[in-house]
């Protein structure tokens, strides 16, 4: 087959595919008013996923929380050191994503229930004391529960884990 004959089959084929998926995104649906847009790819779904304050605190803080305790409770202080960055930091971002929650300031709330204790857990984590650890992580959990009361979930309530919940995760150092 000669050269030309391959170049005008392979533009052919590049053709179709690109009026094939322009006839894709003419016939699909127009994205809400104030909707952000993306770039249209085939077979892509964007999703308008909004997570609520739950869904936040159990992906983004929960997990922190166990695996914080348990780098601890194996002496692992550069991983416990990770994890009190990665909790600090997902805090930060559900009050970035949720500034009030039932008329209640996220940031403002955080900072005066929470903040000094994970101040001292991140204290407790450079000494690399177990001992100072342990008590800094049970206030700490126990100001988790303040913040519970004070957003009106007292039923929600936070304890030192007791059962390892990552079976797949290696605490030691």
């Amino acid at each position: 087959m000669r050269r030309s004959h391959v170049v005008a089959i392979c533009l052919a084929g590049v053709l179709g595919l690109c009026a094939s998926m322009l006839a894709a995104a003419q016939n699909a649906a127009p994205a809400p008013e104030g909707a952000p847009t993306a770039p249209a790819r085939p077979g892509l779904v964007i999703l308008d996923f909004k997570p609520a304050m739950d869904d936040l605190m159990t992906m983004l803080v929960q997990p922190r929380h166990i695996r914080l305790y348990y780098a601890g409770q194996a002496k692992n202080w550069r991983l416990a050191g990770f994890e009190v960055n990665e909790l600090r930091g997902a805090l930060a971002r559900i009050g970035r994503t949720i500034p009030n929650y039932r008329n209640i300031n996220v940031d403002t709330a955080v900072a005066a229930i929470f903040a000094d204790k994970l101040k001292a857990v991140d204290a407790a984590v450079k000494a690399a004391d177990l001992a100072q650890f342990n008590a800094a992580f049970a206030e700490m959990t126990a100001a988790c529960n303040d913040c519970h009361k004070g957003m009106e979930h007292p039923f929600l309530v936070i304890k030192t884990p007791d059962a390892g919940s990552f079976p797949d995760q290696e605490f030691r150092p």
